[in-house]
């Protein structure tokens, strides 16, 4: 297919996309290529039958989508061959080493193509990647724009890789034009969390342990959990409730919430967001949700802890697995209005200068092409 626009795809390392990926980073990136920089985007992947994608034509319309002719190395070098003279900008997540091959390949059909590569990497895949294999320098150096997500892996990839690390945030789009006028008149005594529910990683109990601990002090509060909650999950939420059934009433398992202005009004009714993750790739994509919504941020000690909570002045950070430290923060703050209010609005400022995913995505244009126009 010719086309003048340039052409920006992004191709699945391992498998397929889903369709909640396409209003996170690894979506919003080349929707906004597309919408504010005239780029043709493109997602490629492997075939996924139990997938679809109602994102595409409702909150995404333009960004295309085009799938492998089988999901391995030969059919991402096929579709690679197939479409080089399209593919000005390769786009790659994650330094996986299943693109070697691919960028190998890349560079040699199309020299003048442009990679940049978000790493959505924590601490504890940065520290067991292996920086001294001469494949993997092979394959950073290939990169023109590498990125991390947030500043602690940035700054850790810098002296490690010898090459310089950009920091572009996972940012917040705002799809639906969803209004923030009187946002702190709305808020409710709710503490909520969004995400997978009931994974290791998330480690959810944290959470609604710390709460029970504090329920007697907090009357008024309550707890609202968005997203999908992992089957294995389920009894731990039944033995919880036998062992505090006045919590049942304050406690609220939403299921997940596809709906983008419908999920902003629960982070618009929240006061506190809260994350008890054992780790995340960087900075969460929730982080930006919750700053533009004006929620006081309660995390774990996370690599990105500090930058959601721009060193604690809208949000507090407590050690991971500590319920008794997180029970004391929510103690404090829910006791007191005004260092919700004041951390509240200082959320909505900071990510306003920070995560706003156009500006992130006009700084990354920049960095690829500088002032040079299609």
């Amino acid at each position: 297919m010719q086309n003048d626009k340039r052409g920006a795809f992004s191709i699945h390392p391992l498998g397929s996309w889903g369709n909640q990926q396409l209003t996170k980073d690894c979506g919003i990136i080349p929707y906004l290529l597309y919408k504010n920089h005239g780029f043709r985007s493109v997602m490629v992947g492997a075939v996924n039958e139990h997938e679809t994608f109602p994102y595409l034509e409702k909150y995404v319309r333009g960004l295309e989508m085009d799938f492998l002719p089988e999901d391995s190395l030969k059919g991402r070098i096929e579709y690679i061959n197939a479409h080089a003279a399209e593919m000005d900008l390769f786009i790659l997540y994650g330094p996986y080493q299943e693109y070697f091959p691919c960028i190998e390949y890349y560079k040699r059909v199309r020299p003048d193509g442009k990679i940049y590569l978000a790493t959505d990497m924590n601490s504890g895949w940065a520290s067991n990647f292996p920086h001294n294999n001469s494949d993997y320098k092979k394959f950073i150096q290939s990169c023109d724009v590498v990125a991390a997500s947030c500043r602690a892996v940035q700054k850790y990839l810098s002296a490690k890789w010898g090459v310089p690390i950009e920091l572009i945030r996972n940012g917040w789009y705002n799809f639906s034009q969803i209004s923030f006028n009187n946002l702190f008149a709305q808020k409710e005594n709710i503490i909520l969390t969004v995400g997978r529910l009931g994974t290791d990683q998330k480690r959810n109990q944290d959470l609604l342990e710390a709460f029970a601990k504090v329920a007697d002090d907090l009357p008024d509060w309550s707890i609202r959990l968005v997203g999908e909650v992992h089957e294995t999950f389920n009894p731990w939420i039944e033995n919880y409730f036998s062992r505090y059934p006045d919590l049942r009433e304050r406690v609220t398992f939403t299921g997940l919430i596809e709906d983008k202005a419908a999920l902003a009004e629960e982070y618009k009714r929240a006061k506190i967001f809260c994350l008890t993750s054992t780790f995340e790739g960087g900075t969460p994509n929730v982080t930006a949700e919750a700053l533009f919504a004006g929620d006081f941020m309660i995390f774990s000690s996370i690599d990105a802890a500090y930058e959601a909570t721009d060193d604690n002045k809208c949000g507090r950070v407590f050690p991971i697995g500590n319920v008794d430290a997180l029970a004391n923060i929510f103690r404090k703050v829910c006791l007191d209005n005004d260092l919700i209010l004041v951390g509240g609005k200082n959320a909505v400022e900071y990510a306003r200068r920070n995560f706003d995913a156009e500006h992130i995505v006009a700084r990354l244009y920049y960095l690829l092409y500088g002032g040079e126009t299609q």
